[in-house]
């Protein structure tokens, strides 16, 4: 499939200045274009450039993309309702729905197969979603859940709508993080929260994985985060930031390895489909004991940041 790039410029203070970081390609799906990764020289955001258009990068969700199943509990569970249950715990010993709302109109942004939007309607939330990727909303709408094929530009919610907003995983895959946040905000009760999720450059594992590190994730993955910069975003949407913290859920982990593992292997089968091992939950959960403590040892270091701002 060819990719056809654009150069851009820096998303958050519009400057034309940067510096290679490294090169990498994509080494979960296998496409062999090599990518550039930059960092900006005026503010510090690490992004793609160049990087697929938007008309390519439709293409390649298309052909490739599907959101990561975290905890693909159907060895323990048959049933729909345990498995909601079982998910939940997952979730929480992987860090990833300690601090989500347990009340009110909830929006989750590239919501996936529906995975915490399940999670938040079993504790009572009036849940919303948005889903640019067509085949993971029908199954969100398969399982009665109140999802919209769009992107959040698109759908124009009223002022002030929703009680909180979630992004997890999702905000390095938009191509301007600073119009969406603006947009969330607009949606966005006086008052209200917004949980964000996403992939900590200055984590330990992007250290021990280099190019490999799942965070990177070309070209699906145009920008990096870090503390400074996730608070500059908030800043600049008028947001206040009032929890920033980190945590390695343990899939970070296990994906990092595969693409280490398999990710310049020319055999048939793509990285992502090997290892099949390291997508057990139950082995996932025996990485979470030796992760927690690394967490614990090297603060603000974790491999996921998770934030939390309010309008």
């Amino acid at each position: 499939m060819s990719i056809e790039l654009e150069s851009v410029k820096c998303d958050l203070c519009s400057s034309n200045n940067k510096t290679l970081l490294l090169q990498a390609r994509d080494y979960r799906y296998g496409h062999p274009e090599m990518f550039n990764i930059v960092t900006c020289n005026n503010c510090g955001l690490i992004y793609i450039n160049p990087r697929p258009t938007a008309e390519s990068i439709s293409k390649l969700y298309e052909a490739d993309y599907a959101p990561e199943e975290i905890a693909d509990i159907s060895l323990i569970t048959k049933t729909a309702n345990w498995k909601i249950i079982a998910k939940g715990i997952l979730y929480r010993l992987y860090g990833y729905v300690g601090n989500l709302p347990r009340k009110g109109k909830i929006l989750e942004l590239g919501c996936g197969e529906g995975a915490i939007l399940e999670i938040l309607s079993r504790r009572g939330c009036e849940t919303w979603g948005v889903e640019p990727n067509q085949k993971a909303a029908e199954i969100c709408k398969s399982k009665g859940l109140n999802v919209l094929c769009a992107t959040l530009e698109k759908v124009n919610f009223r002022d002030g709508f929703f009680d909180a907003v979630v992004m997890s995983q999702v905000l390095e895959h938009l191509p301007s993080p600073k119009t969406a946040l603006k947009e969330v905000k607009r949606v966005t009760k006086s008052k209200g929260r917004v949980y964000i999720y996403c992939p900590n450059v200055e984590g330990y594992l992007s250290k021990l994985f280099g190019k490999y590190w799942h965070g990177w994730h070309v070209p699906f993955h145009f920008y990096g985060f870090t503390k400074k910069t996730i608070l500059q975003f908030a800043n600049g949407a008028g947001f206040k930031v009032t929890k920033i913290d980190t945590i390695t859920p343990p899939h970070f982990f296990t994906t990092s390895l595969k693409s280490f593992l398999f990710g310049d292997s020319d055999n048939i089968l793509a990285p992502i489909k090997r290892g099949k091992a390291l997508d057990n939950p139950l082995v996932k959960v025996l990485f979470i004991p030796p992760l927690r403590i690394l967490d614990f040892i090297l603060k603000g270091k974790g491999d996921c940041l998770r934030i939390e701002f309010v309008k």
